[in-house]
């Protein structure tokens, strides 16, 4: 009998690593299903589409859709080079003198919004509840690297120490 058991919870866990998503289910594990829900997040900024993701929620739904709309205008600063992305997923302005009320306003809301976002995702993948601090710097960084990542070319990016350097 426990053979058999254990036979069976084998060729589950087997078939469940087979097929990460189907047409209608994702399926992510650990730490990777962060990795693989900031590429699907981010994506969305850059090609155009808008596709559902798998996880929804007020914390993700509502951050999602401001960050959508006020996009335009953070790209044109972001591709004026007044502002840049961080690695821990945020934007910030890359030079003091450029610091407007108007645009303190946009990051304030853009950041306030993806710190939402993140802790939403986070807890979508299964690093909710008492767990949630202890992932909170690898989703925010897994979300950074992945902007980062998809960035267009001429871009400012700050790294771990704070330095910029253009894409």
């Amino acid at each position: 009998m426990k053979r058999l058991r254990r036979t069976l919870v084998v060729v589950s866990l087997a078939l469940l690593a087979a097929c990460e998503s189907t047409s209608t289910h994702l399926f992510t594990y650990a730490a990777q299903g962060t990795v693989i829900q900031a590429d699907r997040l981010v994506s969305q900024f850059f090609s155009g589409s808008r596709e559902a993701l798998p996880y929804g929620g007020p914390n993700i739904d509502a951050p999602l859709l401001r960050m959508h709309e006020r996009f335009p205008e953070l790209r044109t600063q972001l591709d004026r080079g007044t502002l840049g992305l961080t690695e821990d997923g945020d934007v910030a302005i890359r030079e003091a003198g450029s610091a407007t009320p108007e645009l303190k306003k946009l990051l304030r809301d853009e950041n306030r919004d993806r710190a939402v976002l993140y802790t939403g995702m986070a807890a979508a993948v299964g690093h909710g509840g008492d767990t949630l601090s202890q992932w909170l710097s690898y989703v925010d960084a897994s979300f950074g690297a992945e902007w980062q990542k998809q960035a267009p070319s001429g871009w400012w990016l700050r790294n771990a120490q704070g330095e910029w350097r253009r894409k």
